[in-house]
């Protein structure tokens, strides 16, 4: 959701007038709309020990927090409430690693909803790990989810382009190399609305650092969801004014990953598939964005290392 990198500058953080102008679009949906689905009720109610009548005033309460930390579409849409881990191909074998003592980072990880639905799982906690940008989200996540006094989570902050800038969210803050020790031991990476924020070279220099944090074991693997294109391609969006992003479908996410192979000397298995994106959520986007997106489908991948 959040992106991890030094590209996104203050000077890119939409001020309040930006705010107000995206609050009269669709990305960000009036209070009424919200609508959870049964798995998000029971979560909030068993996991986060929230009363069911509290739940949707909850929820309103902590997205507007986080609408003026910056506006990015899956806040003022509800979309932080999609778990969409749960539908992954990869989910079943995701939480067999996990629970058998693998480690998980969710870049870019913002309210980090997927890392609670693998907490709720049964999967232990302290094998789980997030970082973004903004510490702020990450202390909101506590807040949407009501779970500081028992997620034994560790949380970071920094520049994906520079592993060093790592730091803890709470705690010990001096230590770069708390973050250092899980470089090369991350058995799984989500990365779930990250790239598809960065311009094009940006996003393969990330996809490189996520190589280099992930283990080098076969099986290790990077999964996500985001923005594709039936017809893909540079496009340019408002949430990155400086530089158009690269929009991609099977084939060219394919290609994308032997690139990163070439230059990290790894090989990858890359599966992916297009699915169809909501007809609400297109509407939300062309009225934000001001173009016709008909072209636009999720891309599910699951990249594996070989």
């Amino acid at each position: 959701m959040a992106a991890t990198a030094s590209t996104r500058s203050s000077t890119e953080t939409a001020d309040a007038g930006e705010r107000e102008r995206l609050r009269k679009t669709l990305w960000f949906a009036p209070n009424e709309t919200l609508a959870l689905s049964t798995y998000a009720k029971d979560l909030f109610k068993n996991y986060s020990g929230i009363a069911e009548e509290d739940i949707f005033a909850h929820i309103i309460q902590v997205r507007e927090k986080a609408w003026n930390v910056h506006p990015y579409p899956c806040i003022g849409s509800f979309r932080f409430l999609d778990f969409a881990i749960l539908e992954s191909p990869a989910y079943q074998t995701v939480v067999e690693k996990l629970r058998s003592g693998g480690k998980y980072l969710d870049m870019g990880c913002c309210f980090a909803q997927d890392l609670r639905a693998l907490a709720y799982a049964g999967v232990p906690s302290e094998n789980l790990y997030g970082a973004d940008l903004r510490p702020t989200f990450i202390q909101l996540s506590y807040d949407l989810f009501n779970d500081k006094h028992k997620l034994r989570s560790t949380f970071f902050h920094g520049n994906v382009f520079d592993l060093s800038s790592f730091r803890k969210v709470s705690g010990d803050q001096s230590d770069p190399s708390l973050f250092g020790e899980l470089v090369g031991k991350v058995d799984i990476i989500s990365a779930r609305s990250f790239l598809h924020v960065f311009g094009a070279e940006d996003e393969f220099r990330a996809a490189c650092q996520m190589a280099q944090i992930l283990s080098s074991s076969n099986g290790s693997m990077i999964i996500g969801r985001q923005v594709g294109s039936t017809k893909p391609g540079l496009n340019s969006i408002s949430l990155r004014k400086s530089e158009p992003v690269f929009r991609h479908n099977v084939e060219t996410w394919k290609a994308f990953w032997t690139r990163v192979g070439e230059e990290t000397n790894t090989q990858w298995d890359v599966y992916s598939r297009m699915i169809d994106i909501a007809p609400e959520v297109k509407l939300s986007v062309r009225q934000a964005e001001s173009r016709d997106i008909e072209d636009r489908a999720w891309l599910e991948f699951v990249v594996t290392r070989i």
